[in-house]
């Protein structure tokens, strides 16, 4: 199953002792799905600082879910509750590394969309950088065909 889909991702990073940023993306996309496993993917914009990347979100089991980006910049993040996840965040002119932290984990995806849910600590070369999450909502649109107009 491949099928268009509305995404609504709202996400909080929180640095220290600062107040949280929240900002919150409304875009098309995709979700594909089999046997239970999802992905989610979708075009990175200029809002989002991240123009020509292409974001996928796949959701192995409701407990674990692998981040993607593809295109300006590369990189992998596997959140799995109660695991550390160490990988290279390219960037184009250089690599971090970075340690992923899952606090929670939570998929309520079916091929109807549903919600998913990612709470989790960011190092940056083992030093504790943030504490994010990811409030993902997909809902399935459908693709209005094309009215094809006649010269009278």
């Amino acid at each position: 199953m491949k099928q268009p889909v509305l995404i609504t991702l709202r996400g909080t990073q929180a640095y220290g002792r600062e107040a949280p940023e929240t900002i919150e993306l409304t875009t098309r996309g995709t979700m594909t799905g089999r046997n239970g496993k999802f992905a989610i993917s979708y075009e990175e914009t200029e809002l989002t600082g991240n123009q020509g990347v292409t974001t996928t979100f796949l959701v192995l089991n409701p407990r674990r879910v692998v981040l993607t980006r593809e295109g300006a910049v590369q990189s992998k993040m596997v959140f799995e509750e109660g695991v550390k996840d160490e990988s290279f965040y390219e960037l184009g002119f250089g690599s971090l590394l970075i340690g992923i932290y899952a606090h929670r984990v939570a998929s309520e995806l079916s091929e109807a969309g549903g919600r998913l849910v990612i709470d989790y600590s960011v190092e940056i070369e083992q030093s504790m950088s943030s504490r994010n999450n990811y409030e993902i909502t997909v809902t399935p649109v459908e693709e209005k065909p094309c009215e094809e107009k006649t010269a009278p």
